[in-house]
This record gives structure tokens, C-alpha cells and sequence, in this order.
């Protein structure tokens, strides 16, 4: 009994892998990243990228450690960069608009080069001792307890 039931999972695992998004992650020239939103623009050299729709900076350098939502959230507030003391974690609205969900591939906005395929703290909270995150890996995002430990990325208003 325990043989067919074996089988039958299998089977539904692997037939269902045929319908899995093809998922990428980073910045790439070639002619498949011609569909991207062109308002995300790198700059490689500062480690930022900027949305030229709604003048954010976002600072996009070799992640950081892990951090529970509160350290998260005085890491940008205290963070000084280009200049700029005006920093601060991203929305849940800000963050999910950096999936890039118009084409058939999941990813990240492709002017992105250093975001991980995981879990991102935004500041949006919740109740119960709850945050929302934003998983780049599944291209959702959720809420956990602000005890867990997520990466960060910073933002700010660049006008």
C-alpha cells in the first residue's frame, strides 16, 4: 500500500515541476530582459538603483547579515550613504513592487544585481508582534514574527 501511494506522489511532483516558473535573478543586458520595467535605472558605480516614476533610491550593495525587524529598522534609520541621512526600509507596497511579475519569468526589477533570493523585511507591520516580508525566491510576500531574522534593504525618497 505504502509503494503506490510513494508513487503517486513522485508522479505529481515531477509532473508538476513542468509547470513551474523559470525564476532569475539580477541584471543582464541579453535580448530576453527587453520587457523590463526601464524605470529601475542602475547606477554601478554608487550601488543604487533609482525608479525614475517615483524618485526612490534604493541601496543595492552585497546584502547584509540577517537582522530581526527592529535592528532592521534602526540599521536604515541610522544608515548615512552618497550624502544622505534620509534612509529608511521600504513599504510592503515598495517592496512588492520590486517583483518583476509582468513576464512569464519571475524576478526581480533586472537593474537589481545584489538581492538574494529570499526573505526582505519591509516596515509595514502588523498585529501580534507580526511584520510583513517580502520573499524574492517565491515572488510573494507574508507576514512573521519581528523576532525572525530577514535581510533589509534600505530606500529613500530621492526628490
Amino acid at each position: 500500500m505504502l509503494k503506490p501511494i510513494i508513487f503517486i506522489v513522485l508522479s505529481c511532483s515531477l509532473a508538476s515541476a513542468w509547470f513551474m516558473p523559470k525564476m532569475e535573478f539580477g541584471y543582464s543586458n541579453d535580448e530576453k530582459h527587453q520587457n523590463v520595467d526601464k524605470s529601475y535605472v542602475r547606477d554601478n558605480q554608487k550601488e543604487v538603483v533609482i525608479n525614475s516614476n517615483n524618485s526612490k533610491m534604493y541601496y543595492d550593495a552585497t546584502p547584509l547579515e540577517k537582522m530581526h525587524f527592529f535592528k532592521a529598522w534602526d540599521y536604515c534609520q541610522n544608515f548615512k550613504y552618497l550624502g544622505y541621512e534620509n534612509w529608511r526600509v521600504p513599504s510592503k507596497k515598495e517592496m512588492r513592487d520590486l517583483l518583476e511579475l509582468s513576464r512569464r519569468d519571475l524576478t526581480i526589477k533586472h537593474a537589481f544585481k545584489n538581492v538574494q533570493p529570499e526573505l526582505y523585511w519591509t516596515s509595514t507591520d502588523s498585529k501580534y508582534e507580526e511584520a510583513y516580508y517580502v520573499d524574492f525566491d517565491l515572488g510573494r510576500y507574508s507576514t512573521a514574527k519581528q523576532k525572525n531574522k530577514y535581510r533589509v534593504m534600505c530606500v529613500r525618497d530621492s526628490k
